[in-house]
């Protein structure tokens, strides 16, 4: 490991010469988020930390993470916070189902996933929650049926924050129906851009749009991106929930 008083004052002029004036001493909600990184700059900025890895400091190289120590990305942090740079990139790809892959997910989707995340050329959305089932949430009714190399979806889920702006969602779905409600759960990965997604941003009283209605009709996940096993789905649904918590805090 480098000596962190070099890598401190390395990382502090990298820092000086590559994070736009635009990207420091910016405050703004969530909500927002899209519309603040949706810029050259932001882009630009989001570029340079992640060639370096540092939109994901501390997951590993060979997924073109940052490999760094966890004391040397509390410096990154802490350099990051002296010039109020903004994070290069946010949302629930880098906070959620990036860890939960790196933890559970197979070599081939660590591969073809991860490094997408890190770059932040995909962005994600959850798929959970339904009309039906949210604080009981094992209750779910979206239903995946296996047909040939695909699982064919269809249901609703709601509050899907971001959707209308993902590229891609990891759901919780239905594929036994005589089990047990959590047992009959699997977790899948699927692609927003296709016929079978429709997406309606729910309108707030504030006149934003963060949260959305999305309906899968006949809707496909490829076999190779469910997440664990078939019908586990609810361990991983909870673990994902963890690295959540752990980001909020």
């Amino acid at each position: 490991m480098i000596d962190l008083n070099t890598f401190r004052e390395e990382t502090r002029e990298w820092l000086e010469a590559n994070c736009p004036e635009s990207m420091r001493n910016r405050s703004f909600h969530w909500e927002d988020a899209h519309e603040v990184y949706d810029t050259d700059e932001a882009r630009s900025w989001l570029k340079v930390m992640a060639e370096r890895g540092w939109t994901a400091p501390m997951w590993p190289k060979e997924y073109t993470g940052g490999g760094l120590s966890r004391e040397e990305a509390q410096v990154l942090a802490q350099e990051m916070g002296r010039i109020k740079a903004i994070p290069a990139s946010t949302g629930m790809g880098l906070s959620m189902i990036g860890p939960t892959l790196l933890e559970v997910g197979t070599e081939e989707q660590k591969q073809r996933h991860i490094p997408k995340i890190v770059s932040g050329e995909v962005a994600w959305c959850q798929g959970y929650s339904e009309p039906g089932a949210g604080s009981d949430l094992a209750a779910l009714q979206t239903k995946a049926i296996i047909d040939g190399d695909n699982f064919v979806i269809n249901g609703q889920k709601i509050w899907t924050s971001g959707a209308q702006h993902a590229d891609w969602m990891f759901a919780l779905v239905r594929t036994d129906f005589e089990a047990s409600k959590h047992d009959g759960i699997s977790f899948v990965l699927l692609d927003m851009h296709q016929p079978g997604v429709t997406i309606k941003p729910i309108s707030l009283i504030s006149g934003s749009s963060p949260f959305c209605e999305t309906f899968l009709d006949d809707a496909l996940a490829s076999r190779e991106d469910l997440i664990g096993e078939m019908g586990k789905g609810w361990t991983v649904g909870k673990r994902l929930l963890q690295f959540e918590r752990s980001g909020i805090g």
